[in-house]
């Protein structure tokens, strides 16, 4: 298995980590699993790390997850999805993508250097950090 899923109760946010070589089917199951978690809890916010991913999907792949997993599975566009950058520099941009694509459809998802700076995003409380 490529990713690891739980429910932080600390920080009241879903995990999902992804290590290894990562394909499309696994990337839309393991999403769908992290959506399906928070709302178990509420509509909980996600850090996704992709640190250490190997990314074996397309474009259209990562199209896909905002254009219609996400609507599909009914997420709600007030989730803040942060996810820490692939350390390969050429999926760098893959990601940069998806978070475009995201963005342009009205999900809240940012990309992030590394995970402390994912959390602190996550983590704030103050009113601008949740759109309307």
């Amino acid at each position: 298995m490529a990713y690891t899923l739980k429910f932080n109760r600390t920080l009241k946010i879903v995990e999902l980590v992804f290590s290894g070589r990562l394909t499309a089917q696994e990337s839309r199951e393991a999403t769908s699993k992290a959506i399906a978690l928070g709302k178990e809890y509420g509509d909980a916010d996600a850090l996704v790390d992709a640190m250490e991913v190997e990314l074996d999907v397309s474009i259209i792949d990562l199209l896909d997850l905002p254009e219609r997993l996400y609507v599909e599975e009914e997420m709600n566009r007030r989730i803040r999805v942060a996810v820490v950058s692939p350390r390969l520099p050429k999926k760098q941009g893959d990601v940069r993508f998806y978070e475009t694509s995201c963005l342009n459809r009205g999900w809240q998802v940012r990309l992030w250097p590394n995970r402390n700076d994912a959390i602190q995003w996550l983590t704030r409380t103050d009113a601008s950090n949740k759109q309307d």
